[in-house]
């Protein structure tokens, strides 16, 4: 998703340091929400919810910290195209997990009559 939006941010005049900034906040957001999920196997549910939950919201204040500060110092055009990047490929990224998490099927459990 991310390599999409180059197109529409060098048609706009965009600076593609924005971009690249944007892209990359995104990956390793991406990342760590991915090394989350894999860390949460195994834990109690209310484990695993805790620890997503947390990550997810550590995540966020740490991306809108750093895309604050380098519209600060760096550039204000570069953190505000490196925010809608960001924003664009979390949101396509997080419709399609829920997508793909609503088709899978699900067997009913043994002896429970579900």
């Amino acid at each position: 998703m991310g390599v999409l939006t180059l197109p529409v941010v060098l048609l706009a005049g965009g600076e593609w340091s924005g971009w690249l900034i944007g892209f990359i906040l995104w990956c390793i957001n991406w990342g760590i929400s991915n090394a989350t999920a894999r860390w949460s196997f195994g834990l109690s549910a209310t484990a695993a919810v805790g620890m997503s939950g947390v990550s997810f919201i550590a995540r966020a204040w740490l991306t809108a910290l750093v895309l604050f500060v380098i519209a600060l110092r760096y550039s204000e055009e570069a953190g505000l195209i490196a925010a809608g990047v960001f924003i664009t490929c979390f949101t396509f990224d997080l419709l399609g997990r829920t997508a793909l998490y609503a088709s899978r099927t699900r067997t009913p459990l043994k002896g429970t009559g579900q």
